[in-house]
């Protein structure tokens, strides 16, 4: 962890990230590399979700959007500016590799992988552990539905896990384990599986304690990758070349494309999901037991 006074002759950078906290979990292999980049500068990060900032010893102030007033201390003549959107590189629309090396090579900066990082303190663990209240079952995570609660439908074709393949696969593993189904309020619900609601820096330090994961295309993924734990990923209208990680199983549709959907949308990444671009022939997306195959072999 840097020393925390600030110094006269300190040098700076601001790394501004925008969107969604998947996507500041993967910003922070970015920071990574621009650290390695410039090791004598502090980097100062400006984000839109500051859980995955705690602790990460390679950030040395943080602070969500609109807190530019606390900036005077950082801006020096010297100082480099980092504000640029990766989704609009030309090498993101077109999908030709991952969203972490488009954001390196933005910056000019090396990229040295994909990996994510989030550092959960013992305390931490010790907190939801106690929220969580174990009762002995080995806890498998599920994610289903992704997306905010300000998106437009409640389930989006894109992302989101069927509901008839998610209570199928609750009712499978609810015999071995204790589900905790990360969702919104307003997000299906699945028998055999139990809501888990707490606050974010909470909900990421119950990861380390599960057995099994299964997520969709959403933020649990990118932190279980950024905690080291192996997990099941289904992929719908996004790409694991893109978003994901190979240290997970990463599972795609099993069905028919009947209707090209415009997956290239210049410069917009839609996950909320038009129903109208719906491509395939079913929505029995998945092969179940491929699904089921992958978490049991999860180590």
């Amino acid at each position: 962890m840097e020393e925390n006074s600030i110094k006269d002759d300190d040098k700076y950078i601001i790394f501004h990230s925008e969107g969604g906290l998947g996507k500041q979990i993967q910003a922070t292999a970015v920071i990574r590399a621009i650290k390695k980049k410039y090791p004598e500068r502090k980097i100062i990060w400006v984000t839109s979700w500051d859980a995955p900032a705690f602790n990460n010893p390679n950030v040395f102030r943080f602070f969500l959007h609109g807190e530019a007033k606390y900036f005077k201390d950082y801006l020096k003549e010297d100082t480099i500016i980092m504000k640029h959107d990766p989704y609009s590189e030309t090498n993101h629309i077109l999908r030709k590799e991952h969203l972490t090396e488009s954001w390196c090579k933005m910056f000019d900066v090396p990229y040295d992988g994909s990996k994510p990082e989030l550092y959960i303190n013992p305390r931490e663990l010790e907190i939801a552990k106690d929220k969580i209240k174990p009762d002995g079952r080995p806890i498998m995570l599920l994610q289903t539905h992704g997306g905010s609660s300000q998106q437009y439908s409640k389930k989006s074709w894109y992302r989101d896990m069927p509901v008839e393949i998610a209570q199928k696969l609750a009712n499978y593993f609810q015999k071995s384990y204790r589900i905790l189904h990360i969702r919104l309020p307003e997000q299906p619900a699945l028998q055999g599986a139990e809501a888990i609601n707490l606050p974010l820096r909470e909900l990421l330090s119950v990861f380390p304690l599960s057995t099994k994961r299964l997520f969709i295309d959403s933020f649990p993924q990118h932190a279980a990758a950024a905690l080291g734990l192996q997990s099941t990923v289904c992929w719908i209208g996004n790409t694991d070349k893109v978003f994901g990680y190979p240290e997970h199983t990463n599972i795609y549709p099993n069905a028919n494309i009947t209707n090209k959907f415009d997956k290239y949308k210049y410069l917009i990444d839609d996950v909320s999901g038009n129903v109208q671009e719906f491509p395939y022939d079913t929505v029995n997306l998945f092969d179940i037991n491929k699904i089921i195959d992958a978490v049991n072999k999860q180590k």
